[in-house]
């Protein structure tokens, strides 16, 4: 197998340059879609299309892109795929119940030996991507971007830390307890607007 060496940590394939555009707008596309049904294309919904992909699509494709580029800095073959059927499924829960389910894909990683350090670290790469942004999204102060990109990176970081598997929580708990309650305790407390 070979590895990544650490000019290419940022490369980008056609294959994946393609999945994260189409999973970045069906997530903007779900996100603007308030209800059931078929969305009206006004120009409300474009307003609505353009934030969600500004906020949403800004905190799930960085979120990502850090798992891959610290899997890359340990040596490991990793690169996003999208999971079309996740998003068929959320498309279809979105039109028939109104629902928002997002299963857009993930960064695939491999190496012939991750450590526990090395895999905690690729998965709390995610997580804190989306705190740094949704304090960057504050202090813009953009009127209701500014909310909106806080508030989502906010739940993506606390959703992601759960530590039940896949999520990225009960790889940083396996490898450090201690990192993991000082980063997901908090994020907890804000979902459940106790902080």
């Amino acid at each position: 197998m070979v590895y990544f060496k650490r000019k290419n940590i940022f490369s980008f394939s056609k294959a994946e340059i393609k999945d994260l555009a189409i999973s970045t707008l069906a997530i903007a596309l779900i996100f603007a879609w308030n209800s059931r049904g078929f969305p009206t294309f006004n120009s409300w919904f474009i307003l609505k299309m353009v934030i969600s992909t500004f906020t949403v699509g800004t905190g799930f494709i960085l979120h990502e892109l850090a798992h891959r580029t610290v899997a890359r800095h340990f040596g490991a073959w990793s690169e996003f795929k999208a999971w079309y059927e996740g998003l068929a499924i959320a498309l279809a829960l979105k039109m028939l119940l109104g629902a928002t389910f997002i299963a857009p894909g993930a960064v695939y990683i491999y190496k012939d030996y991750l450590t526990s350090e090395e895999n905690g670290l690729i998965s709390i790469a995610g997580p804190l991507t989306n705190v740094a942004l949704a304090f960057v999204f504050l202090i813009l102060h953009i009127p209701i971007i500014s909310d909106i990109g806080y508030m989502v990176n906010i739940f993506l970081a606390a959703f992601n830390m759960i530590p039940i598997y896949p999520l990225d929580g009960a790889k940083v708990l396996n490898w450090n307890p201690v990192i993991w309650a000082v980063v997901a305790i908090p994020l907890f407390l804000s979902v459940l607007g106790v902080l």
